[in-house]
């Protein structure tokens, strides 16, 4: 067995794009906090945060060339995980077969879209997990927290040396 498979196969990092990158996911965090809550009229005093951002922001700040962290990508397969997963609870299934069927349901429907972002996965679990079976949680969460973030990227990557987005030549 090949044992040097199991080792990293990220290059290392130097110091001034690690800060880089964690400048830009704070920036981007708290951007779609401070957006998500105006909407909702209170930016500070709860969450509005969801989980899988915190995904999506290693993505979009951490390698943001990759295909997986591109605007159409996080836009798109969060949304529509998050749209699946309210389609599943409908259905009124146990909590725990709604979660794996919408995530499995999730990573089919961006893989058809082309907008396969790993993120959305956690998307579709964690609407499920928390019960919000809700359009306005859904618009004003998982779509407008995914355009900010998406938003930031677009100011903080080119302003910071990173190419974003980025279009992969077609193959």
């Amino acid at each position: 067995m090949n044992w040097r498979g199991f080792g990293p196969p990220v290059p290392f990092v130097r110091p001034w794009e690690a800060a880089r990158m964690a400048l830009g996911l704070a920036l981007g965090l708290t951007v779609a906090q401070i957006g998500m809550g105006l909407v909702a009229g209170d930016p500070w005093g709860q969450p509005w945060l969801i989980a899988p951002f915190g995904a999506s922001a290693v993505l979009i700040f951490g390698v943001p060339a990759s295909p997986l962290a591109q605007p159409w990508t996080v836009v798109v397969g969060n949304a529509v995980s998050g749209l699946v997963a309210l389609g599943v609870m409908a259905l009124g299934l146990p909590v725990v077969a709604s979660a794996i069927l919408a995530a499995a349901l999730a990573v089919a429907c961006m893989g058809l879209l082309r907008a396969t972002h790993p993120p959305g996965g956690a998307v579709a679990l964690a609407l499920v997990l928390a019960g919000t079976p809700d359009l306005w949680f859904w618009a004003s969460r998982v779509v407008l927290g995914s355009c900010l973030l998406v938003a930031v990227g677009v100011f903080w990557n080119p302003m910071t040396g990173k190419l974003y987005p980025f279009r992969h030549a077609k193959g």
